[in-house]
């Protein structure tokens, strides 16, 4: 059970000198970050999820070498992180309560139109075939119709890009994942399926980090 958990993690996220000194050559200017409003990753900024009766939070935190920390909290507590990288291509999940996803999971495609990074069109498809720690994780992702989705966090409903994954293989195991994004809040619900359990997280609440 905990390797399922673990690869349902990796597709769906996470509820985690001697004498002198040498010579360090000057540091590049920074690059500027990819980003994409279908997943803002503010720093400070958080979104809490509701699940069944209970919350879950997740914070944004710092941005390392493209990759941004995410904080998954339970009361009020840390129970779980991942780290997420937005590339011209796509949004990508790169670990796992910092263990390495290798390769990365996409688990939304994305290409440029009118300078911005937007979700691709309806049909576009891509395959997941990964692992962390040994636990391997495959299926598809497809982006399919736009759907209006209420939760809330909206009192209107929010138009939303969807991406299914009807079909993932995790351990032996049939399981499915449903994404929803919406423009300015990043993922709004997310729902799964595995071994006859489902689950679905809703938007509650999302909070901006304001400047300092």
């Amino acid at each position: 059970m905990r390797k399922l958990f673990l690869g349902l993690a990796l597709i769906a996220g996470a509820g985690f000198a001697l004498a002198q000194p040498p010579v360090v050559p000057p540091a590049p200017p920074p690059t500027p970050a990819v980003t994409t409003e279908f997943f803002p990753l503010k720093e400070g900024s958080k979104w809490v999820y509701k699940v069944g009766e209970a919350e879950v939070t997740v914070v944004v935190g710092a941005t390392a070498n493209g990759e941004t920390k995410l904080e998954t909290q339970a009361n009020g507590k840390p129970v779980a992180s991942e780290s997420v990288k937005v590339q011209a291509d796509g949004i990508y999940r790169t670990k796992i309560n910092a263990t390495t996803i290798e390769p990365p999971v996409k688990i939304l495609e994305l290409e440029t139109k009118d300078g911005k990074l937007v979700p691709k069109a309806k049909g576009a498809k891509w395959s997941v075939t990964s692992k962390v720690q040994a636990q391997s994780v495959s299926g598809e992702f497809m982006v399919g119709d736009m759907a209006k989705i209420t939760v809330p966090a909206s009192p209107t409903p929010l138009d939303c890009v969807f991406v299914d994954g009807p079909k993932f293989n995790i351990a032996g195991t049939e399981t499915s994942v449903k994404y929803y994004f919406a423009a300015g809040k990043g993922i709004v619900k997310l729902s799964y399926s595995i071994q006859g359990a489902e689950a679905t997280l809703e938007l509650k609440t999302y909070e901006e980090s304001k400047p300092k």
